[in-house]
This record gives structure tokens, sequence and C-alpha cells, in this order.
């Protein structure tokens, strides 16, 4: 095998350096970042802090030393870690297959281990080289070493530099230099290589016992897919049964498409070492069914990812291959994806683009955590989460989330801002606060997942750890559509931009709220380098817009109450969380501070608790059902612009008897109240009109407050006999005079 007495002194060489030499890798990753609670650019600094230097005896150029800067001892020793099938540039390579565990019956192909850190299959193409289009020299030329050191097609220096367009006697940093001059790093992909052909594997079952001691270095994986590979992988059933120990990684802009499959990680929920989940994130487990880095791409269509816990599937940025041109891409299509005791569906990290289509997503706390700046995108998707449908989790992300025919069940929160800039949108979506979570395993069954097989293969799904503390990281407040609070880990309190993240709500009735509570007055929470370190922090305002949608709940300023734990983060350390106990809602006067509101295109926003603003925009065709002062002078609600200490309470009640005694009445009951004597009355003129469509079919609308299903020409346009009932505008108008 070419060049592997130099891949071997690499390794060598490295395992001599220190652990933190080993953790590099790990640390490299935003979640990994959590753990030494730390930024990721500090994380970054400190993956390329450890360095070798190996001089490859069969180059051109002996005197030339190549440096191996920031390249972990994982990423070297997997490349030339032995596989139970490997294949190379999309062929069969025999000399890294053992075809140790492997049998054939009835066409299927079955792979079993109890190895640590071993691959069942590893498909990979030794001459990739992908630069990801980086501005940085040094970077550029760590990369260009990597390639080289670790390639087997070029037989010396000179053909690699050939492969270039480059003269073998210039230096790596020559070479790293001109191409970034002449902007051609983006360029250089699968050099002197031609495209690999995809290598397509179908009916495979995988069953892998033992663990593996670097998930971010795909140690373990059952399937490890990397260097420019293109892979379809049909009909597997993979198990894997150890901490670390994932069904698929893939990294280095592999391409790999999974179809009609199943894919178990099943693990220890409650291991808290250097294999489990970073503490940072307050989540238990120990494994990551899907790790995809380095600008790779994963597509799983009709397929079902379960994990015991931590996380189904998680996308990354790598320490070497950035996404700077080609994002880290996870794309999952029909499929069911869910964690049994604590954790996310999703983490998007570094820039990367998580969608989700047609898909049920069910978990004990996020469908998804976003960080970095990347995608997370549901559409025409069912969640299930026992705390928030997105989490955000660093303290400039800029990402998009993006809900668009969605129905969402959450404990808490739609979406969680962690004092980050996100762009939110939801596009014809509902809400429901659930409360306690259970696995909704109706939806499961009905979707094709085989519970029993579920339970045999995971021990018996009670839906959540209940001895784990899932209410440690709560919003304080639990029927938030949206919520911007504190970035509340203690070492996370980097500096933020201030820039205000925005919410759009189209076409859509829910009911519930939507807080900026992100304020510095009164705040308590002062954890070292926590969120209310002096000078960390600026005040963010929200930006919000209802377009042609029905929101009945509080839109508003707040204030949380804070409450710092400290928890056991491993290695016999600590770390204190802060999190919102309760949340009162008020007028703050920080600078920066704000919640600005448009209402636009017939949206109605019903008040249920008085609100604070600091700019209101109204259209003529939609409505607030509340009372405003604006800088404490009474202001009727009318089309325009608003600004100052804007106050929106909600309508006035009225009075009415119930036998001998008095009750009050906000508009909304009162209306439904009316709109059920009116439809009783219509019954007595119209047989077509059943007592059963008026308690089952259309009171539960009215009462939830949705105009926009109820058959309005039944009801508004006189096609009863009794005439033409008064539309909630019309009411809340006249009850309110």
């Amino acid at each position: 095998m070419k060049k592997l007495l130099s891949i071997l002194l690499c390794i060598a060489m490295l395992l001599s350096l220190s652990v933190a030499a080993f953790a590099s890798d790990e640390a490299a990753s935003g979640e990994a970042a959590a753990e030494e609670t730390a930024s990721d650019e500090a994380a970054s600094d400190e993956a390329s802090a450890s360095s070798a230097t190996v001089t490859d005896s069969a180059a051109a150029n002996p005197d030339q030393a190549i440096t191996l800067d920031g390249v972990a001892m994982g990423q070297v020793q997997q490349l030339v870690t032995t596989a139970s099938i490997a294949y190379d540039g999309g062929e069969l390579d025999e000399s890294l297959s053992t075809m140790d565990g492997v049998t054939e019956e009835d066409g299927v192909t079955y792979i079993t281990t109890t190895e640590n850190d071993v691959n069942a299959i590893i498909i990979r193409n030794t001459g990739a080289f992908v630069l990801g289009g980086d501005s940085d020299p040094e970077l550029v030329a760590e990369k260009i070493n990597f390639s080289y050191i670790t390639s087997e097609y070029y037989p010396d220096w000179e053909a690699f530099c050939d492969s270039m367009g480059y003269d073998s006697s210039l230096t790596v940093e020559e070479i790293a230099q001109d191409m970034v001059d002449n902007g051609s790093t983006g360029s250089y992909t699968n050099l002197g290589l031609a495209e690999p052909e995809t290598v397509v594997l179908s009916d495979y079952v995988i069953d892998y016992a033992g663990s593996g001691s670097n998930d971010m270095g795909g140690f373990g994986a059952a399937v490890y897919v990397s260097d420019n590979a293109v892979a379809e992988l049909n009909n597997f059933r993979v198990i894997t049964r150890g901490p670390g120990r994932g069904t698929l990684f893939t990294r280095f802009a592999a391409t790999v498409t999974v179809n009609d499959s199943t894919f178990y990680a099943v693990s220890d929920p409650t291991l808290s070492t250097s294999q489990g989940c970073p503490p940072g994130l307050f989540l238990e487990g120990s494994v990551r069914a899907t790790n995809a880095v380095g600008a790779s791409c994963v597509t799983y269509n009709n397929s079902i990812v379960i994990s015991q816990g931590w996380g189904a599937l998680s996308t990354d940025s790598d320490s070497l291959y950035t996404s700077a041109d080609a994002p880290t891409e996870l794309h999952i299509n029909d499929s069911y994806i869910a964690v049994l005791t604590s954790g996310y569906g999703a983490y998007s990290d570094g820039g990367a683009e998580d969608y989700f289509t047609g898909s049920i997503i069910d978990t004990p706390d996020y469908a998804a955590v976003e960080t970095g700046g990347g995608v997370v995108s549901f559409v025409d998707c069912y969640i299930n989460v026992g705390m928030y449908g997105v989490m955000t989790h660093s303290g400039n992300s800029t990402g998009d989330i993006i809900f668009q025919n969605t129905e969402l069940h959450v404990g808490e929160a739609g979406v969680m801002l962690r004092d980050t800039a996100n762009t939110v949108i939801f596009d014809n979506c509902t809400i429901a606060f659930d409360g306690t979570y259970t696995i909704d395993t109706e939806v499961a069954e009905a979707f094709g997942v085989d519970m029993a097989d579920v339970d045999e293969q995971f021990g018996t799904v009670n839906g959540v750890d209940e001895e784990y503390d899932h209410t440690i990281y709560r919003s304080g407040d639990s029927n938030c559509i949206v919520k911007l609070i504190h970035n509340s880990d203690s070492g996370s309190g980097t500096e933020n931009s201030g820039e205000a993240p925005t919410v759009t709500i189209s076409n859509s009735t829910m009911t519930g709220n939507i807080l900026n509570t992100a304020a510095m007055e009164g705040d308590e929470y002062t954890a070292t380098s926590g969120p209310a370190g002096e000078g960390m922090r600026t005040a963010r305002s929200l930006d919000v817009t209802l377009d042609a949608s029905n929101i009945t709940g509080a839109i508003s300023l707040g204030q949380d109450t804070w409450e710092v734990t400290t928890f056991a983060s491993g290695d016999n350390s600590s770390q204190e969380i802060g999190y919102a106990a309760s949340t009162e809602l008020g007028a703050y006067h920080d600078e920066g501070y704000g919640l600005i509101l448009t209402i636009t295109n017939g949206s109605v926003w019903n008040v249920t608790e008085t609100s604070y603003l600091t700019e209101l925009t109204i259209d003529e065709t939609s409505t607030i059902v509340g009372t405003m002062t604006v800088d404490g002078v009474e202001t009727e609600i009318a089309a325009g612009t608003y600004e100052g200490e804007i106050v929106i309470t909600p309508a006035e009640t009225a009075s009415a008897e119930a036998g001998d005694a008095a009750y009050t009445l906000s508009v909304e009951e009162a209306y439904v109240a009316y709109i059920h004597e009116w439809l009783l009355a219509e019954m007595e003129v119209n047989s077509s009109l059943t007592e059963d469509q008026v308690e089952n079919e259309f009171m539960p609308l009215i009462e939830a407050g949705d105009y926009v299903s109820f058959p309005a020409e039944m009801l508004y346009g006189g096609m009863l006999n009794s005439g033409v009932a008064m539309t909630f505008e019309e009411f809340a108008a006249q009850y309110q005079s």
C-alpha cells in the first residue's frame, strides 16, 4: 500500500501527543464546545494548537517538510482502519476488507461484531481533495498537506503537484498563497481523479455491539462514508449497541442516500463520560445515530432512525473541511425520527442545513437544535416533543427556522431563542401545548414503526427517562409560540451583535404567547462568564409580523426570574445553568430592547394578558381585540404606526347573570356563548343543522378561536334561515362599546 509507512509514521507521532490533542477533533464540534463551555471560535483555535511534522520519503523534493497542523489523531487513524467491507473510488477494496463477521443468507448480507471502534462498512475515495473555498493560506496549506499525506492515489509529491497544476519545487505555503490570491481554492475538488461510481448496497443487516471512542471521527460507526464518496443504501437494518457507536458517519464531502431502512442506536441513556452527550446541552445519553460533518450530504427516504438518548441526527462543520462553499446537509423525507429517553431529533451546527419533509419527529426534549447560522426546516411534518420545537444554542446564530404546513405538539415552546438573531417562519401551522410528554405510539405505528420491535431492542419504552429532570432548562413559560431569552450557558457569554431576530406567522391560527424577556434590567443570573457578565450582552429587540393569521395570547416584553442549578458535568467537574423559573410581563427600558409588532392582511390578535410593545403597525384589514395606551395616553386602535411605551390590555368585560351569581365574560367567552345560542336557535328552523354538529363540529372551532376553519359562509353568509350572525370583529366592536 503506497505511503502506508508515512501514514503509520504520522499515527505514531500523533500517538505521542497529549490527551488534549486526541480531543481536539471533538472540541471542534459546536456540541463539544458546549461541554468545554467555550465558543466555537475558541474550540477551533484549540483544535489547531496541536501539530506534528511528517516528511514523506517518496516526495520529489525530500527537503520539503510536510507540516500537519490541527489534524487530530483520529482523523488519520480512521483512514487506515480496516473494515468488514471497504470500498475505495467506487470499487471493492480487498486490501482493507477483512470480511470479519460477514455472512450471507437468502440474498441478505449480515455483519456482526463486538469489537470496539471498527466499522462494518467503509466507503471512501482516497484521491479526493476538498478545499472548500477557504481564504486563509495557512488553512489551505493544512488541507493540502492532509490530502497528500493520507492519499494513496498520488505516487509522489511531483504527481500530486501536477494534479493541481503547480511545479513541485514550490513550497506548500507558496501553493496555498497562490490559490488564495487567485480565488481558486473552491475549485480543487477530487483532484486528478474522476468522480467515483456510486456504491449501491442493498439488503444488509448490521448488528454491532461494543463502543466507539470518538464519534466525531467515526470510530465504531456501523457505516462510514468519506472523501467525496457517493453511496446509496437500500433496505438496511442497522443496530448499534454501545456508547459512541453510531449507525452512520459521513465526512469530507461524502454523499449518502438511505432508502427504506431502519437505523437503531441503542446505548446507556444515562451515561455521562467522554462518550456521552456534552453537559452543556442539558441532555442525557451516549449516542448520535447519524453524524454528518465536513460538507457531506445525507438523505433519508422512507426510513426510521431512533436513538436511545442524545441525538438521532447531527450535522456539523469540520475542523479541516469547512462548509464555506458547501454546507453539511441533511434531507429527511417521509421518515420517522425519534429519541426515546432524552435528546434531540436533529442538531444543525456550523452552518449546516437540515430539511425535513413529510416526516415525524418525536423526542422528549427538542425536535431540533440550531446554531452557527444554518437552516432547520420542517414542511408537512408532525412534531411531538417534551420541551421545544427548536432551540437555538449559540449567542450569535442567525440561521433560518422554518415551519410550513406543520403540526406542533410541544411541552414548553415552539421556538426558544437563546439570545440569538434567527429568522423564524410559521406558515399554515398549528401548535398545541400538551404538558407531560409521552411518545406518540399511535402516530409511530401508523407510519409503520414496529413498536414491539423497538421495545425488544431498546427495552420497554416509557416515552421519557423518569429519573432525568427535563425541566432543568425550561423557558419560564409553558405556552409560548416563540420566546427570546438569555443565553444561559455559564461559559457562553460572548458579546452578541444586538441584532433583532424576526418572527413571521402567516396563514395560521394559534393560541400561545410571543415574548421577549432578554432584558438586562433586574437580571440576577451572573455565573462566571455568564449571559449577564458585564460588557458581554447587548439587549435585543424581537420583530414580529402576523400575516393573515389569528393569534390568541400575549405578545409582549417581559422579565424572567432566574434560578441557578449546579449539576455534574462528568470527570468530577460541575457546571452552572441559569434558567427562567417564571416570567413577568412588563415594559423595560434597556437600550436596544423592544418588541416590534406588525399586524397585516386581515390578521386578528386576541389579547389575553396585558402586553407591552415598543412599536406597533396595523393595517386597515386587521384587528386587535383589546384597548391601547401609548406613553400613558388612551389611544384608539386604528390603522397606522405607533411608537413609544405601548400597552395593550384585554377587551373590557361585561356582566351577565348566571342564576343569582354575577360573573364576567371576556369578549372571546361572550362570543362563544352568542354563537352557541344563535346555532341552537337556528336548529328550530333548519332541519339540516343537528345538535351533534353544533356541539362537536362547530363549537370546538369557535372555542379555539379558529374562525378561519369555521364554515363562515354558513354562519355569516345568510345561508341559514334565521339571518346572518355577527362576525367576531363585529361582535367585539359592539361588545366593547
